[in-house]
């Protein structure tokens, strides 16, 4: 019984409003998997629980054994601070994990709101950690965990990664699962992970630091398994998104999931977020017809760049031939690529956007089943590799957990990038929203009037990025004021 046990608090931050994130809070789900039998494991979600303050209010009048917090670099921060002086104010010890805090772990432990922080993946680290708490033994030796040991950060080391297909069931009933799905894409979507981290070392990506540029998978009939339950005990699944950091790394393995979609039933679609270039080049015609035949309907390609120069400075291993390749190939077989760019690395020019700008323009062209997405404004993050370069032009770093909460694309315009002057801030900006403004059916957007907007203003867009004329950008002002207003 429920009320014989200690309760862990589990908590999600708000992060940007206006984009309709449904995605289910995997790591706080996937945090409790060796715990929830034993302890009374609950999940607050601030971005779907409109009563969280009640709620939270309620559970910390039962003497939890803790909170643990999860936050990405940014705004969640903000919120995660908030929620962390509620729990210190009822004597409720906090816990930080997630992104953020484990490329960070020195500073975030440092913060007077944090008591402890779970470095890496918290399956089994945060198994023990809680273990440890509910017997009062000591946490300070256990591998993954950051303590304050006479006031200064300390750790009980390094753990190695779980494996993954060793786990028990993933406990989906921790959460109002009806709520996780989304009835606007293709009628019922949910979200999955079936993977972690990637192989490749692009300097951009928190991979390199947080999984160690190590790529691992559940197995093809885990994965299945997992998606045949949700079918059976959740209704209105029709599609599944794979939200994987690179899903093909394993094309065996890929097309083992890919045939065992097309044999569920009821029959579903799905789509994948993470692709990479370096493997869909490797897929022959036969294994793209599988992929169309299973419900493959779309996946998220990271092309960054059309400027070879800089598609190898952040090493993206690819070249842009290899793009306008598979850009074919997956309009032959009708699956819809989205293309995601960056712009502001160190080193990019004008001519490097201007080329980015053509490729765009020829993708789709050459293929009109496509989805483009933007152009967003390079923020150098913790944990990455050009993280250190970035150091060495001069970027000075928040010096406190707190102000990490401002460091944000959508604030972009006044961040402190000594390689980027404010004149070019401004321009990339401008870059932003112009893409944005071509794009009304831009698949993170949810908000129906900021696509009605957004497909007014299209036809200018595609004038202004064509001509790359951002003189008295009028239109990108009216979004960023309106975005700012809905994020």
């Amino acid at each position: 019984m429920n009320d014989l046990k200690r309760t862990v608090i589990l908590f999600n931050p708000m992060n940007i409003r206006g984009i309709g994130d449904f995605t289910l809070p995997m790591g706080l789900i996937m945090s409790a998997i060796k715990i929830h039998e034993k302890y009374n494991v609950v999940i607050v979600d601030q971005r779907i629980d409109k009563d969280w303050r009640q709620h939270l209010a309620n559970l910390l009048e039962e003497n939890p054994l803790c909170i643990g917090i999860t936050a990405m670099t940014g705004r969640q921060i903000h919120e995660a601070l908030r929620v962390s002086e509620i729990a210190k104010n009822k004597n409720c010890p906090v816990v930080w994990g997630g992104i953020h805090a484990s490329l960070l772990p020195e500073q975030t432990i440092s913060h007077p709101l944090v008591d402890y922080v779970i470095e890496g993946e918290g399956e089994e680290t945060f198994a023990e950690f809680i273990d440890a708490l509910a017997s009062e033994r000591s946490v300070n030796k256990i591998a993954g965990v950051w303590t304050k040991e006479f006031g200064q950060p300390s750790c009980g080391g390094k753990r190695p990664f779980v494996d993954l297909d060793k786990l028990p069931p993933i406990p989906f009933h921790l959460v109002d699962f009806k709520k996780y799905v989304n009835p606007r894409h293709y009628k019922g979507s949910i979200v999955m992970y079936t993977s972690r981290g990637c192989p490749q070392r692009c300097t951009f990506c928190y991979n390199n630091t947080y999984n160690r540029s190590h790529w691992r998978a559940f197995s093809s009939s885990r994965v299945l398994d997992d998606m045949q339950r949700i079918q059976s005990e959740y209704s209105g699944i029709n599609h599944f998104e794979l939200w994987d950091d690179n899903f093909f790394v394993d094309l065996k393995r890929a097309g083992e999931i890919a045939d065992g979609i097309r044999r569920l039933r009821p029959r579903v679609t799905w789509s994948v977020l993470g692709a990479h270039i370096h493997d869909i080049i490797r897929m022959d015609t036969n294994y793209l017809a599988l992929l169309k035949d299973s419900g493959l309907k779309e996946m998220v390609v990271g092309v960054e760049s059309g400027s070879q120069r800089i598609i190898d400075l952040i090493q993206k291993n690819f070249t842009v031939e290899q793009l306008f390749h598979i850009n074919r190939l997956l309009g032959d077989f009708g699956i819809c690529p989205t293309y995601s760019f960056i712009s502001g690395v160190p080193g990019e020019n004008d001519n490097d956007i201007k080329k980015t700008i053509e490729v765009m323009f020829r993708l789709m062209n050459d293929n009109p089943n496509i989805r483009l997405g933007t152009i967003k404004p390079f923020i150098c993050y913790p944990g990455t590799t050009i993280y250190e370069k970035a150091l060495e032009l001069g970027f000075v770093p928040p010096k406190h957990l707190d102000d990490w909460s401002s460091f944000v694309w959508t604030d972009y315009l006044n961040l402190r990038i000594p390689w980027v002057p404010k004149k070019r801030r401004e321009l990339l900006s401008w870059l932003y929203y112009y893409s944005l403004l071509m794009n009304p059916e831009y698949m993170f957007i949810n908000s129906k009037l900021f696509k009605i907007i957004v497909s007014c203003l299209r036809p200018i867009a595609k004038w202004r990025m064509k001509h790359f004329m951002f003189n008295f950008p009028i239109e990108a002002w009216l979004i960023h004021i309106f975005q700012r207003k809905i994020l």
